[in-house]
């Protein structure tokens, strides 16, 4: 009777070892941005996407605390900062982590240089509500010790 029966099936390995380490991590950002598009999910195991996803998430986080969102821009409603939304900053820099440790030579420069302009705002937007901003800072060191041959010098201070 299994005629409507799923039948599991093998994930695709996205960590082609013949991809470069540029070509591996763009393909990454390819697949991000056609499953943002459709539906906002990545296959599991996609490490490569997944790093853009959390950025991306990171970017939101940011947006609403700062200037707030609706469904024609902004300003149509915010978000207090809150220590329950550093669970996405973990993720993102997991992901970073397994994206360096699976392809050192991937250039992460310019995700490297994105979420640290964002976490600068955010950890503010913590000051300024009173819940402390410590953590998130903290968070912005693991950054550093993760991508130490990123230059972030030039990263607007908010």
């Amino acid at each position: 009777m299994g005629l409507f029966k799923k039948r599991p099936k093998t994930p695709p390995n996205y960590d082609d070892p013949a991809l470069n380490d540029a070509a591996w991590l763009e393909t990454g950002d390819d697949r991000y941005r056609a499953a943002v598009s459709n539906h906002y999910g990545s296959r599991q195991g996609d490490v490569a996407a997944a790093l853009f996803f959390y950025e991306k998430a990171i970017d939101t986080l940011h947006s609403i605390y700062v200037c707030g969102f609706d469904d024609i821009g902004p300003s149509g409603w915010s978000r207090q900062p809150s220590h329950q939304d550093l669970d996405i900053i973990d993720r993102y820099l997991n992901t970073l982590r397994q994206v360096r440790d699976r392809r050192p030579g991937a250039p992460v420069q310019n995700t490297v240089r994105e979420v640290p302009h964002r976490l600068r705002t955010i950890s503010t937007e913590f000051d300024r509500h009173g819940i402390g901003s410590q953590t998130v800072r903290q968070r912005l060191t693991t950054l550093g010790e993760i991508a130490p041959d990123v230059d972030v010098s030039s990263v607007y201070w908010s």
